[in-house]
């Protein structure tokens, strides 16, 4: 499936942390978190972990989505006063913006959470399945069984959210985990729309310019999708079937052979290099280039007989 119409203009997206209600309440109930990552369009996801308490989620103003990595039978929601339900290893709880909850917690757990808000899950409805908005309220959800979103939960905790390139990962990761709560625990559950085929040739090459262009910027599925007109969901799924890889991972390839070609060809520093391929900082750079390369930057530099 792909669409010939003219790209839309891409738009430049700051990356902002956003009040997030669930956040403060974990915090103000003395719990941090142990990492967190701030998405595209004020999407996050973070890793926490909680020992014992109470903590009861009062109308928050923006959905999350809980996947518990490690025990959990210790964390129980309570209602009038009695435990309605236990978590256990996998278990996933959805709490959409305006609900409310209350939790006990007695024992050490990991879990995470996937915040986002209404317009994310319009974005996703309208783009996916040219479906209204109005009819995808979110189901609540709470210590239910869901192999596929467990599954989703041990690549979180797997996952080296801090690795070069790791964002976008993230980024897609978090876009894929969007679909699947939008498509099955929503007051209209639909399928995923089947994507076959390949981009055509006019895109494939539109997308190769415009990626090589804009490799000393923040890159996301959404906006890469932008340039050709389809949703993230499409065009993931048409991308990976015509580059043999995902976005983010050719990206990170096209970032690694411009610092190649740099490293040999000029007399930049190599911060300057780093920051020119996307890279955040020459450490992060020098790890993906070894990663790659099998040698760090300023040893291949001294092996081509440039200058620092």
């Amino acid at each position: 499936m792909q669409t010939d119409s003219e790209p839309m203009p891409e738009c430049p997206k700051q990356l902002q942390p956003a009040n997030r209600d669930i956040v403060d309440t974990l915090r103000t109930a003395g719990v941090a978190p142990q990492r967190m990552l701030e998405l595209d369009q004020g999407r996050a996801l973070a890793q926490w972990q909680n020992r014992q308490g109470e903590v009861r989620y009062e109308r928050p103003r923006h959905h999350a989505l809980s996947i518990y990595i490690d025990k959990g039978e210790q964390a129980r929601r309570v209602l009038n006063g009695k435990v309605v339900s236990q978590g256990f290893p996998g278990a996933v709880c959805l709490f959409p913006a305006g609900s409310r909850s209350s939790w006990q917690i007695s024992g050490q757990f990991e879990f995470f959470h996937l915040y986002f808000n209404d317009l994310d899950v319009a974005r996703c409805a309208e783009q996916t399945w040219d479906a209204d908005p109005d009819k995808r309220q979110l189901s609540e959800l709470y210590h239910a069984e869901d192999p596929v979103l467990a599954q989703a939960g041990k690549l979180l905790a797997l996952s080296d959210w801090q690795a070069p390139g790791q964002t976008m990962a993230m980024d897609h990761l978090a876009q894929w985990l969007l679909l699947q709560v939008v498509s099955r625990h929503s007051g209209v559950r639909q399928t995923l729309p089947e994507v076959t085929g390949q981009l055509s040739l006019r895109y494939r090459r539109m997308l190769q310019e415009r990626i090589h262009a804009h490799l000393d910027q923040s890159l996301t599925l959404a906006d890469m999708a932008s340039w050709v007109n389809l949703s993230p969901y499409h065009f993931a799924r048409l991308f990976r079937a015509t580059f043999g890889c995902a976005p983010y991972q050719y990206v990170q390839e096209q970032r690694l052979i411009r610092a190649r070609d740099l490293l040999r060809n000029s007399r930049d520093k190599i911060t300057a290099i780093a920051l020119c391929c996307g890279f955040n900082d020459s450490s992060q750079f020098s790890r993906a280039f070894k990663s790659r390369f099998g040698v760090s930057p300023s040893g291949y530099r001294s092996h081509s007989g440039s200058d620092q």
